[in-house]
């Protein structure tokens, strides 16, 4: 059984707060999401998210950055004849600002928080995260929590691990099933992976 501390240890807080600083060094909306590789890539290596969709929903981003990805996906989704609401939650409040100002229309759908202790005022369909917001030892703590505090009934966490080419990202699926979770579907993107996503229904 994992330990589940009341907080993450400061120092993985430090890390990802630092994230705030480093995305917001650049001007480009790609790379203040954290990404490199420019825009054909930025589609091909996210769009991937989409495949844990099935249908028309409530989608929150449990570490939205800036708000480009939610943009894109509410974007992508519509091209498909999908509707997606988007929200966000980011532990940088500058970060936040940029996302109310990217998708005015959904301002208050917008916070300021650490996923791992925050507390959403409603459940969503889908719930999309990063398998690194956590500790690596306390991910399934951490699924277990977003299922019974952000998750609808009947609604899926969607899990994401990002890589590069030369680091391929983390088989989301493998780790989840080692937690004891039934995987029930996953996807990649790139030879070797450089997106992977893996999805549990509630």
């Amino acid at each position: 059984m994992t330990d589940s501390p009341d907080d993450l240890p400061e120092d993985f807080l430090e890390h990802i707060r630092g994230l705030e600083r480093y995305y917001l060094e650049n001007t480009d909306p790609i790379e203040q999401s954290g990404f490199y590789g420019g825009a054909e890539r930025w589609t091909r290596e996210r769009i991937v998210v989409l495949g844990a969709v099935e249908g028309d929903g409530d989608f929150m981003d449990a570490a939205c950055a800036n708000g480009y990805l939610l943009a894109c996906l509410v974007e992508w989704a519509g091209e498909r004849g999908v509707a997606l609401t988007p929200y966000g939650l980011d532990i940088g409040p500058r970060l936040i600002e940029l996302a109310r100002t990217r998708l005015p229309q959904y301002a208050d759908h917008f916070w300021v928080g650490n996923s791992w202790t925050w507390r959403p005022p409603r459940e969503f369909r889908y719930l999309y995260t990063l398998h690194d917001c956590v500790p690596e030892s306390l991910l399934g703590e951490y699924a277990r929590r977003l299922l019974e505090r952000y998750v609808a009934k009947g609604g899926r966490l969607i899990i994401g691990a990002y890589g590069t080419r030369q680091s391929p990202a983390r088989d989301v699926s493998a780790a989840l099933s080692e937690c004891g979770f039934v995987v029930v579907g996953s996807a990649a993107s790139g030879d070797p992976p450089a997106t992977r996503i893996a999805w549990v229904d509630r």
